[in-house]
């Protein structure tokens, strides 16, 4: 028996997603969208071609470096 193919797609669903790529299996598409987004922060989903709806997503955000950040001195 084979496992259905998911697609990942960074942005919101139903707008101006993009595709990123195709996962065999459910497990291993949320796992690779995580990966993803832990590389490159913004939000994702997986999407099911077959039932046409959205099955997982995530949102992850870029970490500020402070060490860069100037503080003002009185």
């Amino acid at each position: 028996m084979t496992q259905p193919t998911f697609d990942i797609f960074s942005g919101q669903p139903g707008q101006d997603a993009i595709w990123v790529e195709a996962v065999v299996g459910l497990s291993n598409a949320r796992e690779r969208m995580q990966q993803i987004a832990a590389k490159e922060p913004g939000t994702y989903f997986v999407f099911s071609p077959t039932d046409r709806s959205v099955l997982a997503q995530i949102e992850t955000f870029k970490k500020i470096d402070n060490s860069k950040a100037k503080t003002a001195r009185s």
